[in-house]
């Protein structure tokens, strides 16, 4: 299999994309799976992106069909992107990448997403 590393970006990403897209295959070896996820993420963050573009200028609110007001339709869309965003990235659960090796904590990166892991696994099944 070919180093992910060196795949080169879709075409047709929207700038802040092609950045998502160059930043994680440079720090990452990535699967075919977490290609794909990563693919989706950074046409979503393309589409987030123009949506954010259109609702400038716009009204935050709009005339609904019966006269009445109601919030401009493009925020709902923009929300339900930036959640479909958000999981996208979770899936593909990186772990956190510092250039000394290092986490937050001073402790090293596979130290760090181990005890990150240990809380999920805690949290996520109760006690």
């Amino acid at each position: 299999m070919a180093d992910s590393r060196s795949a080169p970006p879709p075409k047709g990403l929207h700038p802040r994309a092609r950045r998502l897209w160059k930043e994680v295959v440079s720090a990452y070896k990535l699967r075919p799976d977490e290609l794909i996820l990563l693919e989706t993420a950074c046409k979503t963050v393309g589409l987030v992106a123009d949506l954010e573009a259109t609702l400038v200028g716009a009204p935050l609110v709009t005339k609904g069909s019966m006269g009445q007001q109601r919030e401009n339709p493009i925020l709902s869309e923009l929300r339900q992107q930036r959640v479909a965003l958000n999981r996208t990235l979770a899936q593909l659960d990186l772990p956190d990448v510092d250039p000394a090796g290092e986490g937050r904590s001073g402790k090293g990166v596979a130290a760090v997403n181990q005890q990150r892991a240990a809380a999920h696994s805690r949290w996520r099944y109760g006690r």
